[in-house]
């Protein structure tokens, strides 16, 4: 694999490909993995270096205009090869069949393809990415090697959901970093040009793509001339970067009708209970991390609630979920171990103190890992209910650019992200639920938060999740979309769009997963069509 700097190339340097990818993340490389050993040029580009630089540059920041966000750059953009993967949690799941689907009381929803088309990309994502078992509802308690912890809320209510971790699998406490591990292989067909950030995408007068503009800096501008071309630079920048396509097409590349940048939709996250107290334990026993071993191989699961798919139909809910975060003592002995043994502790003699004072706990711990297949036990000041809703996918809801300009005088993005009254009423009927089922259980329901216990949703506090969605949604009606079933851009030849730019809704669930699957989808399509390669 050609690694090469574009800082290096003199101004105005011509390049050529077969195939150029705009973006390093984790859509990107799973693209070019399919192409290792082809005959098939590929180049991809991307904005940074290797690894992220110390400091941020402007270009990773945005312009905010709607409901508060994350503004931490890192949280939504990384400028390094292996993009947003440098900084995510590893969680992950696969959408729910009601996601796909049409639904009356969701304006603009419904994909046009279909759960079951992409299942076999599925598999092949959680292959890629190391994870257990593809499965994430009820029919997993059994492969756990565990009954249901005798929480089992009533099924046309609450269905079971788990979440599973992608972890590296040469440094199984580190989460996967897709960068390092694809800049350890080896492919002769494939370059990375680095510190290449894509400013204007030519077209003919045909809407055939001619060539990417690429800066490293001011003034310093090289070609690349691809036979066909895929964005995959995250939610925010794919929109960024065909709106500031508006040389030969003044609105943007694509947006004809408008629709680029609009539909943006998050994963609106609160919190909307805690349980504190001699309930904190036997709640944490009943629903902390599940271990799944096999070919020695472990993988941790997360177990939660979502609303099922007869409540959200009968009471005309949003997907959502809720799951447990887990508020730890500071005097927690498996932190102190942990920082002890990791070289981070800022007093070892006081985290030695906190690891010799609970030796139960750690014995019990050791227990739970090695016999029951659970997660340690850590001392815990109280458990809090979060969720994360899917949203309405609304048109106002948009992505535009501002007037204030980057290092290399192009727009920074502008965001005007809203949350819905649905978005709030779903999490509250989850919520309400959610205690409702603990109690006729025999169990201590959760403390609700005041917007809930009182009904007031105008109090409702949410923040995003960093996952940007549904600037560029699939449709197949161009008055309806930006891309095509298979991704294509509907006013141009030779571009496609990978990532969650294309989703036409969010689901709860977090995206990377699907984000893999879309774009193996995408790279056999590609293979076939233009390359006319087998798959």
């Amino acid at each position: 694999m050609l690694m090469e700097d574009m800082r290096r190339l003199a101004a105005g340097t011509t390049l050529e490909a077969d195939l150029a990818i705009v973006g390093t993340g984790p859509a990107g490389l799973s693209i070019a993995r399919a192409f290792f050993g082809t005959d098939v040029r590929v180049v991809l580009l991307e904005s940074g270096g290797v690894g992220e630089a110390p400091e941020v540059a402007p270009s990773e920041t945005f312009e905010n205009a709607g409901a508060p966000r994350f503004m931490n750059p890192r949280r939504v953009r990384n400028r390094c090869v292996g993009g947003s993967s440098q900084t995510w949690s590893g969680r992950c799941r696969t959408f729910d069949a009601i996601d796909f689907e049409p639904r009356s009381w969701v304006p603009h929803s419904g994909w046009p393809i279909s759960k079951e088309d992409l299942a076999p990309y599925e598999e092949r994502a959680a292959e890629a990415m190391h994870l257990g078992p593809n499965i994430y509802d009820g029919r997993l308690w059994p492969l756990l090697g565990h009954g249901e912890p005798g929480i089992a809320p009533a099924p046309d209510l609450l269905e079971p959901c788990f979440w599973q971790f992608s972890r590296d699998p040469g440094q199984p406490a580190e989460f996967l970093r897709f960068g390092p591990q694809f800049l350890g292989l080896r492919a002769d067909n494939v370059r990375v040009l680095t510190n290449a950030t894509v400013t204007h995408i030519d077209t003919d007068e045909s809407g055939r793509i001619t060539s990417l503009e690429l800066a490293s800096a001011p003034g310093h501008v090289c070609r690349l001339r691809p036979k066909i071309a895929v964005l995959a630079a995250g939610g925010i920048e794919n929109t960024r970067l065909l709106l500031l396509s508006n040389r030969q097409r003044p609105a943007g590349l694509g947006n004809g009708n408008d629709l680029v940048g609009r539909y943006l939709m998050d994963h609106p996250r609160t919190t909307v209970g805690e349980f504190t107290g001699p309930a904190v334990e036997a709640i944490q026993t009943r629903l902390g991390l599940y271990q799944f071993r096999q070919a020695g191989k472990a993988s941790f699961y997360a177990p939660g609630v979502r609303l099922s798919p007869e409540l959200q139909r009968k009471e005309q809910m949003l997907n959502c979920a809720a799951y447990l975060s887990e508020d730890r003592s500071a005097d927690d002995p498996w932190d102190a171990i942990n920082r002890l043994r990791s070289g981070q502790s800022e007093n070892r003699a006081k985290d030695m103190m906190r690891a010799m004072s609970s030796p139960g706990r750690l014995l019990e711990g050791l227990y739970q890992r090695q016999v029951n297949g659970r997660n340690v036990s850590h001392k815990l000041d109280r458990l809090v209910v979060d969720c994360l809703v899917e949203q309405v996918p609304d048109p106002d809801s948009r992505l535009t650019l501002s007037e204030k300009t980057d290092e290399l005088g192009q727009p920074l993005p502008r965001i005007f992200w809203k949350v819905s009254e649905l978005e709030k009423r779903s999490v509250a009927t989850l919520a309400r639920t959610f205690a409702r089922e603990f109690a006729r259980l025999g169990l201590k329901p959760p403390a609700l938060q005041e917007w809930i216990a009182r009904d007031r949703p105008q109090d409702a506090v949410f923040t995003d999740a960093a996952h940007p969605t549904g600037t560029t949604r699939m449709s197949h009606d161009p008055k309806t979309g930006v891309v095509d079933a298979d991704c294509r851009l509907h006013e141009a030849r030779g571009l496609y769009i990978t990532g969650s730019s294309v989703f036409p809704t969010a689901s709860h669930a977090n995206p990377t997963l699907m984000i893999v699957a879309m774009a193996l989808r995408l790279a056999d399509l590609i293979k076939q069509r233009h390359f006319g390669l087998t798959c």
